[in-house]
């Protein structure tokens, strides 16, 4: 069954706001459509939202101003720029949690494009100090907490770090030298909701190839 025209004029409303940054309360949106406050309150459930902190949230980073997407280009920039500075030395990988999927996938891609990926582990790590071999150490979890051993490790010992976390206020996205943030939520099987953090450091990931790839490009 379709939407009633009262229903619509709501979603028009939250809509708008949503592509201005805002998320509008349930009261703002019946005082400014007319419609019943108690109607409003439905529309995000009929739509198929956890509720209306859902719906307005969802909305709203959906219509996210494009500052967004600059800081993303620019992150993404950054770490592509890292990559190209250490393509004839290591790059070490290590996650823990779901997003531990993009280990394989980033062995995969950054040895299709010629450079020398593998997992971190510490004997790897202090071989390599010991030889005073340059390094990069990618490191992705949403707490930041479980990696700090291996963050602590390589920073002492003049490691490149980049950190995907879900937060710029995780304890390894302070010692990195190159912090990306990546939005997360908890992952909802029953709902069929994945684990954004780990999606979207996939997708992530995908931009910074496609840019190291074309660094390269324009060098040669």
């Amino acid at each position: 069954m379709g939407l009633t025209d009262s229903e619509k004029c709501v979603y028009a409303y939250v809509r708008s706001q949503a592509k201005a940054g805002k998320r509008p309360t349930i009261d703002e949106v019946a005082q400014r459509t007319g419609v019943a406050r108690s109607s409003v309150a439905r529309v995000a459930k009929r739509l198929g939202y956890k509720g209306w902190k859902d719906f307005t949230l969802q909305l709203e980073r959906y219509f996210r101003p494009e500052e967004h997407d600059d800081a993303v280009a620019d992150s993404t920039n950054l770490v592509a720029d890292v990559l190209v500075r250490y393509r004839d030395q290591p790059i070490l990988i290590d996650a823990i949690g779901d997003v531990e999927i993009c280990v394989d996938y980033l062995l995969l891609r950054l040895g299709e494009l010629g450079l020398r990926a593998m997992v971190y582990g510490r004997g790897v790590a202090e071989s390599l100090a010991s030889s005073n071999e340059r390094a990069v150490l990618l490191l992705l979890n949403e707490s930041g907490m479980a990696l700090m051993p291996a963050c602590l490790f390589a920073a002492e010992r003049g490691f490149e770090v980049i950190a995907i976390t879900a937060s710029h206020d995780t304890p390894i996205s302070k010692l990195a030298d190159v912090n990306v943030v990546i939005k997360n939520n908890k992952s909802n099987v029953a709902a069929y909701e994945p684990n954004y953090f780990t999606a979207g450091a996939l997708s992530y990931l995908e931009r910074v190839m496609a840019a190291f790839a074309n660094a390269v490009r324009q060098r040669s």
